[in-house]
């Protein structure tokens, strides 16, 4: 059976050692300088052997006291560092999410913390579209293609259906009519293979309008924030740009929308399916997906 020294006492040794001082480190602690005095001795009558020395300028560890101060530190450190882990897994959930999916999900994440105070969400963005949770320190994630993968729970969120968007401003000073029309307009694209462009139009039989022409973004969401600016029309998701559409930053200069086939899903691995904190927040993302 393993023999320990009093874990309050070793605490407060740490703290005389760190301030030099009886007096210093009762001040710290709260206590009076008897009660850490006492326990001092306490601790010296365990090992047998004294911790301290007084000199001209306090107190100074012994040789016997220096062998223990660094393993009392460490071991408080490590202690503190696993109860911090715990408290978080239980009160955190660290989510990852797409940069193009943020414009949708920041007012979503607000109402959340706003029902929910007691979990805190930590968002991380990235503009990659899938998730490792073997390899990545999080505890669920938003991501896009055409099936949510294997070893994870989903929620199907809404299908991609892309349309072009502008501001409103644009729209006004360039009417349009036809898909036709956007010939010779600024194009501003998501992707470098200009893919989604050519797949709308290809769509809505206006194969004519260069796919080629106009700048090329690193993601959805610089080519929606340019577009936002009025620098030209993107073309974007039609969900995604639902809060902006309803705040009229943006418009769609056309009623017509092509379906993809890739979806937006809310995934989590099997480890934390049944923390409460995971278990709460997938039942609310759940209710979250358009109907």
């Amino acid at each position: 059976m393993r023999r320990l020294p009093p874990l309050n006492a070793l605490q407060i040794f740490e703290t005389v050692a760190r301030y030099s001082s009886f007096t210093r480190a009762a001040d710290h602690l709260c206590l009076t300088q008897g009660a850490v005095s006492r326990q001092i001795l306490a601790l010296e009558d365990y090992y047998r052997l004294p911790l301290f020395k007084r000199s001209p300028k306090g107190l100074v560890l012994t040789a016997e006291g220096e062998q223990l101060l660094p393993a009392v530190r460490e071991g408080f450190a490590r202690i503190e560092e696993a109860s911090v882990r715990l408290t978080r897994q239980r009160t955190e959930l660290a989510l990852k999410v797409p940069t193009c999916v943020m414009r949708w999900m920041l007012p979503r994440i607000m109402r959340f913390q706003t029902e929910h105070p007691e979990l805190q969400v930590q968002i991380t963005t990235t503009w990659h579209h899938e998730v490792d949770f073997q390899a990545e320190p999080f505890d669920a994630a938003i991501i896009y293609g055409s099936s949510a993968g294997t070893d994870v729970h989903a929620i199907a969120l809404f299908d991609e259906h892309l349309t072009p968007v502008c501001a409103p401003a644009l729209l006004e000073q360039r009417p349009r009519g036809k898909p036709e029309d956007l010939e010779g307009q600024t194009l501003l694209h998501p992707t470098p293979d200009h893919a989604d462009w050519r797949l709308w139009l290809n769509h809505a039989g206006a194969a004519q309008v260069d796919a080629n022409l106009g700048p090329t973004f690193q993601s959805l969401d610089l080519a929606t924030s340019a577009a936002l600016q009025g620098y030209g029309i993107a073309i974007g998701d039609r969900t995604l740009a639902s809060e902006d559409i309803a705040a009229k930053r943006l418009v769609m200069p056309f009623d017509l929308a092509v379906e993809t086939g890739s979806r937006y899903y809310f995934v989590y691995p099997e480890c934390v399916a049944q923390q409460q904190k995971v278990k709460l927040f997938s039942d609310w993302m759940a209710r979250q997906a358009p109907r």
